[in-house]
């Protein structure tokens, strides 16, 4: 048989990932703001004891963190450096990959909060120096750098305790930083592991102070880190076409990856990719995107695979909880999109699917609607009312619900 040539089964799941798509766009109106403002986010700020002053930060919650249609769920949180100015495209990323556009859900959905910049010379470098990159004598730099600890700090301890008071968090963060920021993570992995889950260094200022975050590369990332960590690294091409001399921007983060690949005695999962036609400036939205990618690779879940076999999610998803190393339950919302795509298929499978729903969210009044709806449909009443009736308990304000079980029961 030809390579080329497709198997019945392969022509019958192509057929059936375009099917599923007929089911998407329910669920990706969920983006849609009311009236007619479109919004991203909500600016927010708290005063910082550790830096003595007002912090500024952006943060962007899902659709579906204030949609009533399910049960509320915890999120992840990417806490983003340079925040005004990654914090359109990272959200925008987040949703496009995490909320089902296009019957996408490669990554969780999540918060983004993006950290706005005061003194960013300051917070984002390692050590105190008075000289340039080139050895040049500097005396601005002196009195403006080797703020990072405390920065850190900051984040650490006061930032990330007011997110989680806030909002409703998963116990799993990532941390995205590009050129001081790319420093910036990499220091918190060396000195702070235990606060973030993965860590994103996006074309990094590793040549800062004579490549001192380089040097300590090979002891600190051969230490054991806490189980689960990620690392990403992304790399542009700086290399000038005049260059003459060594470029120790783009070498120092060549010798970075060149320790990390070969002495890596940490246990942390690490990528890295060269973008040979991004500059510093054009790398951090592809980077930030394969790195989600990586990082959440274990959550991807193929969903014409899920309505064939219905326990498939549970299996993927008790996978993707042990790689990433937080419990993971099969969000509401895609359980019950693949269900009403199976119910096109195999009314068996979908069963399962509705079943599942009720089994892990029995307080969901959509779950017990839907699965309602299903018994329904095949003419079983007593069932059908008793789901209708579970929903009427769980939330009393269900009109349609009121107007159908008064139906069936004068029937």
């Amino acid at each position: 048989m030809s390579t080329t040539t497709l198997t019945a089964k392969t022509v019958m799941r192509s057929i059936a990932r375009a099917v599923l798509f007929l089911f998407v766009p329910a669920l990706a109106a969920t983006a849609q703001a009311p009236g007619n403002v479109v919004g991203i986010g909500v600016r927010d700020s708290l005063w910082a004891p550790t830096l003595k002053e007002n912090r500024r930060f952006l943060v962007y919650t899902p659709p579906s963190y204030n949609d009533t249609t399910f049960l509320p769920r915890r999120y992840p949180v990417l806490y983003l450096l340079d925040g005004d100015a990654h914090f359109h495209s990272v959200s925008g990323l987040v949703q496009i990959l995490g909320t089902g556009v296009n019957g996408t859900f490669v990554v969780p959905e999540m918060i983004v909060v993006a950290i706005s910049n005061t003194n960013r010379g300051r917070d984002m470098t390692p050590t105190k120096v008075d000289r340039d990159a080139q050895g040049r004598p500097n005396p601005q730099l002196a009195s403006s750098s080797g703020g990072m600890q405390n920065f850190l700090s900051f984040i650490k301890n006061e930032l990330i305790p007011k997110i989680e008071q806030t909002y409703r968090t998963a116990p799993y963060r990532v941390f995205v930083g590009h050129s001081l920021g790319g420093i910036t993570t990499i220091n918190a992995l060396y000195t702070m592991p235990e606060t973030f889950n993965a860590y994103v260094a996006i074309d990094p200022s590793l040549w800062w102070d004579n490549r001192v975050l380089l040097k300590q590369a090979r002891e600190r990332l051969g230490k054991p880190a806490p189980p689960g960590r990620v690392l990403f690294v992304g790399q542009a091409n700086t290399i000038q076409p005049g260059d003459t001399t060594m470029n120790v921007h783009f070498n120092s983060i060549v010798q970075f990856n060149a320790i990390a690949e070969s002495f890596n005695g940490s246990g942390i999962r690490y990528a890295f990719k060269y973008y040979p036609n991004d500059s510093h400036g054009s790398v951090p939205l592809i980077s930030e995107y394969d790195a989600l990618r990586f990082i959440f690779e274990s959550y991807n879940l193929p969903l014409v695979l899920a309505a064939e076999d219905p326990g498939y999610i549970t299996r993927h998803f008790a996978k993707a909880s042990s790689i990433l190393g937080y419990k993971i339950d099969p969000p509401e919302p895609l359980v019950d999109m693949v269900a009403r795509f199976a119910l096109s298929r195999d009314s068996s499978a979908a069963l399962q699917l509705f079943e599942l729903n009720t089994s892990l969210y029995p307080t969901s009044a959509n779950a017990h609607v839907a699965l309602a709806d299903f018994w329904l449909a095949r003419k079983d009443t007593t069932k059908a009312l008793s789901h209708f009736d579970r929903a009427l308990e769980l939330r009393p304000g269900l009109q349609r619900v009121k107007e159908r079980v008064r139906g069936l029961k004068r029937e």
